[in-house]
């Protein structure tokens, strides 16, 4: 398959429509639980998936990465040894957030019995077919997204449904373990679904060669994508830990957005070129990254310029404290997206390395500004530090595209300038009509 304009972008297409609808589903959930359920709920869920997410990570050998990139990521016996690891992981891994609920309990202060209970979707997903990889190998893009899409939908309708019948803790916890059930059983209907316990050697010493850079990686980047939360989670009062997250997770859309673009467009493409030259690989990739990161450069400017508004008009009183907190996220996402789009083109080459040397100085700013930030200048000071953090994985990131001689830091900038621009257009239009700026609350 070559790397051609269309496929790409038929590809981004077909992604950026499906996972906008799956935003309005989440949005529209989101906002539903923002009436149901407490602010404190919230907090205590933004504490429960990132503990579980951690663990999920601390032994993520890339199943998926591995059966996308490797030559022989068809054969069945290669899936079923990969499907096997899969399984034995997500088993040890239930094991370990079983074990460790009691001390994490006790550490943000959250029902032990609550953790345990939400630890059973690691089992459950470890149990899923792999089948959905050999779609993303294949560029199988339409059926991977509504696959994806269906999946958001019957997330939406447990949560609020169960939400709706008892607007608790339990209930938003039943309904990720039941939405993995579903998620797990609905994978062995796609093509390719069927597997069954083997293992290759071979195949099992490529899998953790490979997957020792993705365990690295992948662990880096959930504590650098985590660490504020970990760290607000025993510093804040949970009411605001759960503005936070509302605020958070609405910023995390366009990042995670950027992510699935790179995961299932970029890097499965540029793994099939990957021995090309890469002068040869960078020229053609050059005008569709302009048009992928140009919409996502006017998107994000005007997100950012009435961000407030939004919060105001979607979310009640007890949520409005998240209008200032939400721009700001927003700025810094707009690193987080160029990160995403070249740190999976150098996964596409085969270098992993260089992702996880960024998401490590990116954790490393987070450990040390955090802290200093919520001490001189209190959330204010500490949401500043998370929006400037993917500065510095940026660096370490362009570093190794200039060593792998696939740069794009000229269109980078251009594109910078070109959003930082129209935002500042939009905001002194808003302040001439009269109605301040997005980032007065943050002055407040």
């Amino acid at each position: 398959m070559q790397l051609s304009e269309k496929l790409v972008m038929r590809g981004a297409v077909w992604t950026i429509g499906t996972y906008g609808l799956s935003v309005v589903l989440r949005f529209g959930s989101n906002v539903i639980l923002s009436r149901l359920v407490m602010p404190e709920v919230f907090g205590i869920m933004l504490v429960i998936n990132t503990l579980r997410s951690g663990i999920e990570l601390i032994s993520d050998v890339g199943i998926g990465q591995n059966i996308i990139h490797n030559s022989h990521g068809e054969e069945k016996s290669f899936r079923d040894t990969a499907w096997t690891i899969q399984i034995l992981r997500g088993m040890i891994l239930f094991g370990i957030m079983f074990l460790a609920a009691a001390p994490l309990g006790r550490l943000y202060s959250l029902p032990t019995t609550a953790i345990q209970f939400a630890s059973l979707s690691l089992a459950i997903m470890g149990a899923a077919s792999v089948s959905i990889y050999i779609l993303q190998r294949r560029m199988q893009l339409i059926r991977l997204n509504l696959f994806d899409l269906s999946m958001d939908v019957i997330g939406a309708l447990l949560v609020v449904g169960l939400a709706l019948y008892s607007p608790t803790i339990w209930s938003l916890i039943l309904a990720g373990v039941l939405g993995a059930a579903v998620r797990a059983c609905s994978t062995y209907l796609l093509p390719y679904g069927r597997n069954w316990f083997a293992w290759q050697p071979n195949y099992a010493h490529q899998i953790l060669h490979f997957g020792k850079w993705i365990y690295i990686a992948s662990l880096l980047s959930f504590l650098s994508s985590s660490f504020d939360k970990l760290f607000l989670g025993q510093s804040i009062p949970l009411a605001m830990l759960g503005v936070y997250g509302i605020a958070r997770n609405i910023a995390d859309l366009p990042a995670m957005l950027s992510a699935r673009l790179g995961y299932s467009v970029v890097f499965p493409l540029i793994s099939r070129e990957k021995d090309k030259p890469r002068a040869e690989l960078r020229k053609r990739l050059v005008p569709l990254r302009l048009k992928l990161l140009l919409a996502c450069a006017v998107c994000m400017a005007l997100g950012i310029a009435f961000a407030d508004v939004a919060v105001r008009i979607i979310y009640d009183a007890r949520y409005h404290e998240a209008t200032w907190m939400l721009p700001i996220l927003l700025v810094g996402v707009w690193g987080a997206i160029l990160c995403s789009i070249n740190e999976y083109a150098l996964l596409g080459v085969g270098k992993p390395l260089y992702g996880a040397a960024g998401n490590m100085a990116k954790l490393a700013s987070l450990a040390i500004g955090i802290p200093a930030g919520l001490y001189f200048q209190g959330l204010l000071g500490a949401i500043l530090v998370i929006a400037l953090s993917d500065l510095c994985r940026y660096l370490i990131i362009l570093f190794g595209q200039r060593r792998e001689r696939i740069s794009f830091f000229a269109q980078d900038v251009l594109l910078s300038i070109l959003m930082l621009g129209l935002l500042a257009c939009l905001t002194l239009l808003r302040q001439q009509l009269g109605f301040g700026t997005t980032f007065d609350g943050a002055a407040g």
